[in-house]
C-alpha cells in the first residue's frame, strides 16, 4: 500500500510504499505551449524543525481535496502513479481497504504530508499488474505480524528537513502499539534517498525493494 510506497500502496500499477524525501530538484513541467519549463525546489536551509511538533493524525473528509491536490505535483506524480487509486483506497478505508490506515502528516498544525500502514497479511493477497504482492509477503503468515509503510512530503517548503526519518519513527510506534511485529517498505532501488532514510532508522535490504525491520520499542 508504500512505495515505488512502496513507498508506492495498494498500489493498482504503482507501488505502494514510497518514501519521498528529496534535496534540490526539478520538476519538468509540460505548459500549454508544448514546452518545457524547468522549476528547481529549494529547501529552506534556515528552517529548523522541532521533531516534537510533528504529529499524524487519521486522515478525515476535509483532507481529501488536499490530499488530491498533493497527488497532482509532478515530484508526487513521479512515484505515486494515477490518483485515482489512492483516492479509490481512501474513500474504502472503512469497508474494502480497511487494512490500509491513512494518516495527515502536521507540523506546527500545519497539514504537511502524508502516510500510511498496510497489514501485509491482507496486502500480498492483493492482485496488482507489475507488483507481485504475494512474492514479497508470502512469507507473513499471521495478522498483525508485518506491516508496510509509506508517507509522502506534499508541500515543497519541507522537503529534505528530515521530516521523513521523524513520520517513519512515529509510524513505528502506533505499529508496535497494536502488536505489530516487522516493519516493511518497498522503494525502487533508484530512489537513492529513500533508501539512506530506510537504512538510518536500521532496516535491512531482504533484497532489491525490500526491506525490513524487526520493531523494537525506543
Amino acid at each position: 500500500p508504500g512505495v515505488n510506497l512502496s513507498m508506492d500502496s495498494l498500489l493498482y500499477g504503482y507501488e505502494f510504499c514510497t518514501f519521498l524525501i528529496f534535496t534540490n530538484f526539478e520538476e519538468i513541467t509540460n505548459i500549454k505551449t508544448g514546452a518545457y519549463r524547468v522549476n528547481r525546489f529549494k529547501s529552506n536551509k534556515s528552517m529548523i524543525i522541532n521533531n516534537n511538533e510533528i504529529v499524524i493524525k487519521s486522515i478525515q473528509e476535509e483532507d481529501i481535496p488536499l490530499f488530491d491536490k498533493w497527488l497532482d505535483k509532478e515530484y508526487i506524480k513521479k512515484w505515486f502513479g494515477e490518483k485515482e487509486d489512492w483516492l479509490n483506497e481512501i474513500n474504502e478505508r472503512n469497508g474494502q481497504y480497511s487494512f490500509l490506515k491513512h494518516f495527515i502528516v502536521y507540523y506546527n498544525d500545519r497539514k504537511i504530508g502524508y502516510c500510511l500502514y498496510a497489514d501485509c497479511f491482507f496486502l500480498k493477497s492483493l492482485e496488482e499488474e507489475g507488483h507481485d504482492f504475494q512474492e514479497m509477503y508470502g512469507d507473513v503468515a499471521e495478522q498483525n505480524h508485518t506491516y508496510e509503510i509509506g508517507y509522502m512530503i506534499g508541500e515543497e517548503e519541507f522537503l529534505n528537513r528530515g521530516i521523513g526519518k521523524r513520520i517513519i519513527q512515529i509510524l513505528e510506534d502506533k505499529i508496535i502499539e497494536i502488536g505489530g511485529k516487522e516493519i516493511a517498505a518497498d522503494p525502487a532501488e533508484e530512489n537513492i534517498i529513500s533508501i539512506k532514510t530506510l537504512l538510518s532508522n536500521v532496516f535491512n535490504k531482504k533484497r532489491d525493494g525490500d526491506y525490513r525491520k524487526i520493531c523494537k520499542m525506543r
